[in-house]
């Protein structure tokens, strides 16, 4: 069910005029939100952390230091996680 958005009156989903005040029917995006965009970007982004930070423990000489990698990938899990929490919340 939709709201119309002049009025806020309730409208069966076939409706394409609201009753009420006759605006006609929001259209819908079924389209992937910018939340969950944005998530999607931050788990991928976060797995090369991890591989990155891992890699710095063996290949030392060729990988940014170890503190630094493993720094920005507790930054990127907090980062994932809001991320999370505001997808849920949204949908």
């Amino acid at each position: 069910m939709t709201r119309c958005l002049n009025c806020n009156g309730i409208m069966a989903p076939g409706e394409k005029v609201c009753y009420g005040c006759g605006e006609k029917a929001p259209k819908r995006n079924y389209g992937p939100s910018e939340p969950s965009r944005w998530s999607a970007f931050l788990d991928v982004v976060f797995m090369v952390s991890v591989v990155l930070s891992a890699a710095s423990l063996v290949f030392s000489e060729y990988t940014p230091p170890f503190t630094a990698c493993l720094a920005g990938t507790v930054v990127l899990l907090f980062l994932k996680w809001a991320s999370d929490q505001f997808t849920h919340v949204k949908q």
